[in-house]
């Protein structure tokens, strides 16, 4: 069982691995979307651009058996 157990640790540890680099890459995106943004004069915060991927990504989690309010609580403290 122990050595069940470890291996399936193991698994959890590699996937919150991936799970980091994923934000990692998705918070350099958000900062070169705000440069863009920042060029051209557009506003930094977009409200309907936010709502309508929320609902999206909510979809998404409910389709894959995944609570929705997890997934919104994640991208809500990514987008602070």
């Amino acid at each position: 069982m122990a050595v069940e157990l470890n291996a399936l640790r193991d698994q959890i540890d590699a996937v919150d691995k991936q799970m980091l680099e994923l934000l990692a890459q998705r918070l350099a995106l958000v900062e070169k979307v705000g440069e863009v943004k920042s060029e051209h004069g557009l506003p930094i915060y977009a409200p309907d651009r936010e709502a309508a991927m929320l609902a999206s990504r909510r979809a998404e989690a409910e389709k894959m058996g995944i609570p929705p309010q997890l997934i919104e609580d994640i991208l809500r403290r990514t987008m602070r």
